[in-house]
């Protein structure tokens, strides 16, 4: 981390600020797309476990942490991929909120 901030002093330092503001924007810009079309693939997968067990990815949350809906190996891939949903969610909010 020491060498990220480092290297974004540097930058500070070289780059006029407007200009250097411009660059963050663009990189901010580029990475809240990847994480979005990430977040749309997600989703994506969360619909189809939805559809195959009648039931919406935060109920099955609720249901599968309280141990009411076994341990099936599907139940394991999908409460994973609702965890990842959300932490990304997340961090695309962060993004949102600087770019």
């Amino acid at each position: 981390m020491t060498d990220i901030v480092s290297k974004l002093e540097v930058l500070r330092d070289v780059y006029d600020p407007t200009e250097l503001d411009l660059m963050l924007e663009k990189l901010l810009g580029i990475t809240l797309s990847r994480q979005r079309a990430r977040l749309a693939r997600y989703e994506q997968d969360l619909r189809s476990f939805e559809e195959r067990y009648h039931l919406d990815s935060a109920t099955f949350s609720q249901q599968f942490e309280a141990g009411k809906l076994g341990d099936a190996m599907d139940f394991f891939e999908w409460m994973g991929l609702y965890t990842l949903r959300q932490d990304l969610v997340q961090k695309i909010q962060q993004l949102e909120s600087v770019a």
